[in-house]
């Protein structure tokens, strides 16, 4: 079961509320972005924690978490995040406490309820091998797009680069950041089986129809949807999410090309403060 359908969402301007917060103590807001239906559902939360903020509840996670912070420091048990440090924490981890020196805003990405059981082992279910993080994403290169089902290296282009965080070794879950240089476009509509989630962390982006978006901006995207076309004046980096490896499948109707052209003929934008500062 995959999730409605968000685009988009301007992550400065949703309420965050105590009840939508993750079950790790108290004192945390936050707002769902998007949700499975049903109980326990995957999630994705935008969470924020004041300065000195603590939690001395233990046990291990109940589902698989992920989480990149995008301010401010959180140790999570073991876990030491800065400001855009990336973790993928398997179900069954220990968490031995969290605190915060200077609060923390953090996308909070889980497969279930995202919190604590009471256990202080194990659970039988854990496997370290799975776990990745947390590292810190922007000392990670930037390397050129591989070859996808349906899209290859070349088609992709130059401007367009990557770091790949973590791949799931059973069933091919991917999350990683994408780097548009100034002025690459895509005049195609695409499409693929899997589900995709996104958030532009910096810079300008024309998304098909809904037009442009900026810094701040989240999407979730059911398999299936066509979407596009795509360019970007100033250049962008994505923070990307999808349940198993891409497979892309492509249209060109004859509005697409035209729409990319009159969205690069206008001026950059001039550079303005991103929502989370540089990610480039």
């Amino acid at each position: 079961m995959s999730r409605p359908r968000v685009e988009f969402l301007r992550l400065d301007g949703v309420a965050l509320t105590p009840s939508a917060a993750p079950a790790f103590g108290h004192g945390l807001r936050a707002a769902v972005l998007s949700a499975q239906t049903g109980e326990p559902g995957a999630s994705s939360l935008l969470v924020r924690a004041e300065p000195y903020w603590c939690s001395h509840e233990s046990g291990v996670l109940e589902s698989d978490l992920e989480i990149l912070l995008l301010e401010g420091d959180l140790r999570l048990g073991e876990c030491e995040f800065a400001r855009g440090s990336y973790a993928f924490l398997p179900r069954g981890l220990v968490i031995a406490g969290a605190e915060s020196a200077s609060g923390f805003a953090a996308l909070w990405m889980g497969e279930g309820r995202a919190g604590l059981s009471p256990d202080s082992e194990p659970a039988a279910e854990y496997r370290g091998e799975r776990r990745a993080g947390p590292l810190d994403v922007n000392a990670i290169a930037w390397q050129p797009v591989p070859d996808f089902p349906g899209r290859t290296s070349e088609e992709a282009g130059s401007g367009l680069r990557v770091r790949r965080l973590r791949s799931d070794p059973d069933t091919g879950a991917y999350t990683l950041m994408t780097h548009q240089a100034p002025g690459w476009c895509d005049p195609r509509l695409e499409a693929h089986e899997t589900w995709e989630e996104l958030v532009l962390l910096q810079g300008d982006y024309l998304m098909g129809e809904t037009g442009m978006i900026t810094s701040g901006s989240y999407i979730f995207r059911p398999g299936e949807k066509p979407h596009g076309p795509q360019a970007t004046r100033g250049g962008c980096v994505w923070f990307c999410r999808g349940e198993k490896e891409i497979d892309f499948r492509f249209t060109e109707p004859d509005w697409s090309a035209p729409r990319c052209r009159e969205y690069l003929a206008q001026a950059a934008p001039d550079p303005q403060p991103q929502l989370w500062g540089n990610w480039s």
